[in-house]
C-alpha cells in the first residue's frame, strides 16, 4: 500500500516482515514504484496489483534482496542489528527524498501547513493565498537572518511575515516545492474550499463524504483511460449534485465537461461560484421534463425544455461517451406510521408514473431507483453510471423484476463503505460506489466488489449474489393454508394481544402448532424473527403444522444464528442447494427451542372479539411422564399433570436420536427447567401469566431472571447453546442458506 502519511516525511528504509522471514531495503531504489500513479494502489494489500508485482519480481534489485530467516538464531541477530541501524534518526536527517504536493493531496498538506506555518499568518490575505504562494518557489523570498518570509499572491501584491525558522525548514524538510504549472492550476481552482468551510460544505457533512468521492474517481481512472477527463470525449453529469462534493476531487481540467444540476436553487448559485467553468443549473429530475424524455418523437407540440440548450445538444452528439457520476437522493416510500416518521408519498414523481406504466414493481419507491430509470431512458447507449446507493436493487427479492427488466448492465467496478460513513446516517448497511457501462448487458450471476474502511482503504473483496425471486428461503417449502373460520388470538409478542390492528392476522387452522414471524429475507430484518404459540401481527409470518415443523424451525435458526453485521445487513438468506442432514435439522430445532426469539408461551382463558381462548404451549420439550415426578411447589400446576397430554415438541424429541451437541443443551434446560418448578413458590408468576403447566420457555426465562433464579444454570444453558450455534454456523454456509462471502484482511 502506497505511503501516503502526511506529517511525516518519506522513511529512508522499507522493512519487509513475516513471522518466518524479514527483508530491509533503502526505499530510494524503489522510487520508480512508489512514485509512479500507474500503478492501482487502492488495491488492498492482500490483492496487490499485478502489473506491480509482475515489476517487482522482474526488478534486478528485487534479486539482490537478502532475505532474512528470522526464525534461524544467527540469522534473528544479524536482521536486529540492521533494524537497529536503520532506526538510526541520523539516517532519517539525511534522507532528500521529499513528498510531492498535488492536486490531489493538497487539502490534506493544507492542514498541514497551517498547523505550522499558518499561526504565524496574522493579517492580510486568506491562509489558502499564502499556501499557494508557498508551494511555489519564486513566489517566495526568504530572509532567514531576520526570520521573515515575502509571500507574492496572484494580484502581484506581496506580504511579508514573521515565521519561526526552525518551524519552516521542519515543513519544507518533508516537501518539496511544486514545479508544474497545471497543477497549480488545479489547485487554485479549489482555493476557495480550502477556507471558506461552511460555503464549501453547504451541510455537506449529509451528502458524500469526500475520501470516498475521491476514491470513486480512482475508480473511473481505472475504467476510464488514464487523463480521460482531459480529452474531451467524455461529458459528466451530475443530476443530484447538492453541493459538488463528488466533484470535489476531479481535476479542474474537467469542469469545462461537466454538468451539475441540484433541486434547490441555492446549491445551483454555489456550484456556479466553485466550479465556474462547469454548467450549473437548478433541475427537479424526476420531475422536469418527464413527459418531453419518456415520449420523445410522439409529442404533438414542440417541448418547453428546462435542460439547457447546450446539455441538449451534446445528448445527441453520437461522438460523447457520458458518465453519469451521481448520489441520488436516497429514500424509500413506506406506509404511513402512528407517530408520523414514514415516508409516506415520498416518491410521488412523475418518473414514478412512467415506472407504473412500464412494470418496473416494488422498486418504483426507491428515489435512488428512479433516477437510474430516467438515466437509461434518456442517456445515449453509449454512457457509463457511477453511483453511491445501497445495495437493494442489486439483491431484494423486491428489486428482482426491476434489475431483470430495467437494469441489466455489466458492472466494471466498485466499492463498498459502512453507512455510518455519511453523517446522520443511523442504520449498519453498506453504501455502494459501483460503475455500470450501459453499453453492455450484464451476464454474470455474482459481483465482486471492494471493501474499504472508514477512511476509504481497500482492504477486501466482497461477493455478491445476483439472486431470483425464488432463492430466498422463505420460498423454500410451502407455507401452509390458514382457514377463514379459525381464529386465534393474534399477538404481538409471547404475552400481548394485538386486537386492534386492521389487518389482524388471526388465521390458523385446527393443526396449527405455533407462528413463525419471518419478515424480509436479509440480515437487515433477521431481528424480527421469532416463534409465537398464536399467529403473529408481523408482516411475513406464517403457520407451523406436523408437516412443515422441522423446515420452518430449521429456517429460524437458520436466520437468528449468523450474527448480523454492517457488511451483510443487505445479505439475502437461500433455499439451500444441498439438503440438509438430519441431523442439521435436529441441532437447529434444539438450539431454537432456547434461543431468546423463541416466545412460545402458555396463556390462560385470553379474551379476543369477544370469544374466551386457551393458547397451549405445543414447543413445551419435556415428556410428562417424567415432569411429574419432579418437585413442583404450586398444587395447581401438580394437579393439571395428571391430565393433559403430551405437546407435540415432546413427542418429536423423544422420536430423534441427537448429537452430543443437542444432548448437552437438552440436560442443561432440564436442570433450569426442575428449578423453575421447584421456585414457583417464590416467584411472581401473573406478572409473566404463568397459569398452565406447559408454560413457555419465554415466561420461564423471564420470570426466573426477575427473581434472580438459577442465575448459573441459566448462564450454562446459554453457552452450551452457543456451542450448539457455532456447530451450525458453517453448515448453513455448507448447504447454502447463505452465499459465500468471502472477505480479505481485517474489516
Amino acid at each position: 500500500m502506497k505511503y501516503i502519511e502526511v506529517e511525516k516525511a518519506i522513511p529512508f528504509f522499507i522493512c519487509l516482515a513475516d513471522k518466518n522471514e524479514a527483508a530491509i531495503t533503502e526505499t530510494r531504489k524503489w522510487i520508480t514504484y512508489y512514485t509512479n500513479d500507474a500503478y492501482d494502489w487502492e488495491r488492498p494489500p492482500s490483492k496487490p496489483d499485478p502489473m506491480l508485482v509482475d515489476h517487482l519480481v522482474k526488478e534486478p534489485e528485487t534479486s539482490k534482496l537478502h532475505v532474512y530467516a528470522i526464525t534461524k538464531k544467527m540469522e534473528h541477530e544479524a536482521f536486529r542489528k540492521n533494524l537497529e541501524s536503520a532506526l538510526n534518526p541520523q539516517m532519517i536527517l539525511d534522507f532528500g527524498d521529499k513528498k510531492v504536493i498535488n492536486e490531489e493531496n493538497f487539502e490534506a498538506v493544507f492542514e498541514h501547513w497551517k498547523s505550522i506555518i499558518g499561526p504565524y499568518i496574522v493579517n492580510g490575505y486568506k491562509p489558502s493565498f499564502y499556501f499557494l504562494a508557498n508551494i511555489q518557489r519564486d513566489k517566495v523570498i526568504i530572509d532567514k537572518d531576520n526570520s521573515r518570509v515575502v509571500f507574492t499572491f496572484e494580484d502581484k501584491n506581496s506580504k511579508t511575515q514573521k515565521v519561526l525558522m526552525k518551524d519552516y525548514d521542519y515543513f519544507w524538510s518533508v516537501y518539496d516545492y511544486v514545479e508544474k504549472a497545471e497543477t497549480i492550476n488545479g489547485i487554485h481552482a479549489k482555493l476557495d474550499r480550502l477556507t471558506d468551510e461552511s460555503q464549501r460544505r453547504f451541510e455537506g457533512e449529509f451528502y458524500t463524504p469526500l475520501s470516498f468521492g475521491k476514491k470513486a474517481i480512482h475508480y473511473w481512472n481505472e475504467v476510464l483511460e488514464k487523463n480521460w477527463y482531459k480529452s474531451g470525449k467524455y461529458r459528466i453529469w451530475d443530476m443530484a449534485a447538492g453541493t459538488g462534493n463528488l466533484e470535489y476531487h476531479l481535476p479542474a481540467e474537467s469542469y469545462k465537461y461537466l454538468y451539475m444540476s441540484t433541486l434547490h436553487g441555492s446549491e445551483a448559485d454555489h456550484l456556479k461560484k466553485v466550479f465556474p467553468e462547469a454548467t450549473c443549473f437548478q433541475y427537479d429530475y424526476l420531475n422536469d421534463d418527464v413527459e418531453y424524455v419518456f415520449n420523445k418523437g410522439v409529442l404533438p407540440f414542440t417541448p418547453n425544455w428546462k435542460l439547457p440548450q447546450k446539455l441538449r445538444d451534446e445528448l445527441n452528439n453520437p461522438n460523447i461517451t457520458w458518465v453519469i457520476y451521481i448520489n441520488p437522493l436516497f429514500a424509500t416510500a413506506q406506509d404511513a406510521k402512528s407517530d408520523g416518521s414514514s415516508k409516506k408519498g415520498v416518491s410521488k414523481t412523475k418518473v414514478e408514473i412512467e415506472m407504473n406504466k412500464n412494470d418496473a414493481g416494488h422498486a418504483k419507491r426507491e428515489l435512488f431507483a428512479q433516477f437510474m430509470f430516467r438515466i437509461v431512458k434518456e442517456l445515449p447507449k453509449k454512457s457509463y453510471l457511477g453511483m453511491f446507493s445501497t445495495l437493494k436493487y442489486l439483491n431484494a427479492p423486491d428489486s428482482v423484476e426491476y434489475r431483470d427488466k430495467h437494469f441489466n448492465y455489466k458492472l466494471e467496478k466498485g466499492f463498498l463503505f459502512h453507512s455510518k460513513c455519511f453523517h446522520g446516517v443511523t442504520g449498519d448497511f453498506p453504501i455502494s460506489f459501483l460503475i455500470w457501462n450501459l453499453s453492455k448487458n450484464g451476464e454474470t450471476k455474482s459481483v465482486e466488489i471492494d471493501i474499504a474502511n472508514n477512511e476509504g482503504t481497500s482492504i477486501g473483496v466482497k461477493h455478491l449474489q445476483l439472486i431470483k425471486k425464488g432463492d430466498v428461503l422463505n420460498n423454500w417449502f410451502p407455507r401452509p393454508q390458514n382457514s377463514k373460520n379459525y381464529i386465534l388470538p393474534a399477538l404481538s409478542n409471547g404475552l400481548n394481544v394485538k386486537a386492534g390492528n386492521t389487518d389482524t392476522r388471526h388465521r390458523a387452522r385446527p393443526d396449527f402448532l405455533a407462528s413463525i414471524c419471518s419478515k424480509g429475507n436479509d440480515f437487515q430484518n433477521a431481528k424480527y424473527v421469532s416463534i409465537l404459540s398464536s399467529p403473529s401481527v408481523s408482516a411475513g409470518a406464517f403457520t407451523v403444522i406436523k408437516e412443515s415443523f422441522e423446515k420452518s424451525i430449521t429456517l429460524h435458526a437458520v436466520r437468528k444464528i449468523p450474527k448480523p453485521t454492517w457488511l451483510n445487513d443487505r445479505n439475502q438468506f437461500l433455499t439451500p442447494h444441498t439438503e440438509p442432514s438430519q441431523e442439521f435439522y435436529n441441532d437447529c430445532i434444539v438450539w431454537s427451542l432456547f434461543s431468546s426469539s423463541n416466545q412460545t408461551t402458555s396463556l390462560k382463558n385470553i379474551q379476543y372479539l369477544g370469544n374466551t381462548y386457551q393458547i397451549k404451549n405445543n414447543f413445551y420439550p419435556f415428556l410428562l411422564e417424567e415432569v411429574r415426578r419432579w418437585e413442583i411447589r404450586d398444587s395447581d400446576i401438580r394437579l393439571q399433570l395428571l391430565h393433559d397430554q403430551d405437546r407435540f415438541v415432546a413427542d418429536w424429541l423423544s422420536s430423534k436420536t441427537l448429537s452430543e451437541e443437542a444432548n448437552s443443551v437438552l440436560q442443561k434446560a432440564k436442570t433450569v427447567y426442575k428449578l423453575f418448578y421447584a421456585s414457583l413458590n417464590q416467584m411472581a408468576t401473573n406478572k409473566w401469566k404463568i397459569d398452565t403447566w406447559d408454560a413457555g420457555w419465554y415466561q420461564i426465562r423471564r420470570c426466573l431472571a426477575e427473581h434472580n433464579l438459577a442465575t448459573e444454570e441459566l448462564k450454562e444453558l446459554s453457552k452450551e447453546n452457543e456451542k450448539l450455534a457455532n456447530k451450525i454456523l458453517p453448515k448453513i454456509e455448507e448447504f447454502g442458506f447463505l452465499d459465500k462471502d468471502e472477505v480479505y484482511d481485517e474489516i
